[in-house]
């Protein structure tokens, strides 16, 4: 991040912007959903930034600022299609566990007249969840309402996979170290056939960071269902359609 600027500047200012990845379901090509990712000029690894501003403690006010205008942007892309399709949300666990955030999400999506089931929630894997008892509270308040869960990076880092379990999501999202060369490499293809097998009945999975033919061929054939990646489409801004 820039030196002459900062988080506050970056927040109250919305010096930032929203760019949406399409999410793929493999069989057919259909545009299922898309991700919702955080842009900013002043930052060159969003990752990283997040990961700043949450040692600064300003984690949620970050999320709950590009969720606003996720939604915001979404909801007009949405008017304009004759189908529903879904938005990807990332939000860090500290912030699903911050009080009334059920509540917060419940008025944010009316706001904008999208339907709750529209809305995954998917939590970010990269903070260590703290509050277990209050992010479960939360995030089963939040079912109620309709959202659904997605949880991200399964088999990144050290994820917990009782933690998956628990959480009962309705999408776990495969890290994309495991798209890359998968054609190639038997021990990832057994990986997912096993995370398939585990979760795939009552559970869509989506295979992050596909870039190639061969590898998008080869997840289909393990009976993954859904993906994302650059070989499917990158990061950009809805298009809003016009009516026919």
């Amino acid at each position: 991040m820039e030196s002459n600027m900062t988080i506050r500047d970056i927040i109250v200012n919305q010096l930032f912007e929203n760019v949406f990845q399409p999410i793929y379901r493999l069989i057919d090509w259909d545009i299922i959903g898309y991700e919702s990712l955080f842009r900013c000029p002043f930052v060159s690894n969003p990752e990283e930034f997040f990961l700043y501003v949450n040692e600064h403690g300003s984690i949620y006010n970050l999320d709950i600022a590009s969720i606003v205008n996720s939604l915001k942007q979404f909801s007009i892309y949405n008017k304009s299609v004759s189908y529903n399709v879904c938005l990807f949300l990332n939000v860090y666990p500290s912030t699903i566990a911050m009080p009334f955030f059920p509540q917060v999400m419940n008025q944010l999506v009316k706001n904008v007249s999208l339907l709750h089931q529209q809305v995954i929630l998917e939590i970010n894997e990269s903070e260590k969840v703290e509050n277990l008892d209050k992010v479960l509270s939360n995030i089963y308040l939040l079912k109620e309402q309709g959202f659904l869960i997605a949880v991200d990076d399964l088999g990144k880092r050290d994820c917990s996979l009782q933690l998956f379990i628990e959480i009962g999501p309705s999408v776990i999202k495969v890290d994309r170290s495991f798209a890359k060369n998968l054609s190639k490499d038997t021990k990832k293809q057994r990986y997912l056939s096993s995370v398939v097998q585990l979760f795939g009945k009552d559970t869509k999975i989506v295979l992050e960071g596909i870039e190639t033919e061969e590898d998008f061929q080869c997840a289909k054939w393990l009976g993954v269902s859904y993906g994302q990646g650059y070989y499917l489409g990158k990061p950009s801004k809805l298009s809003v359609k016009t009516a026919l």
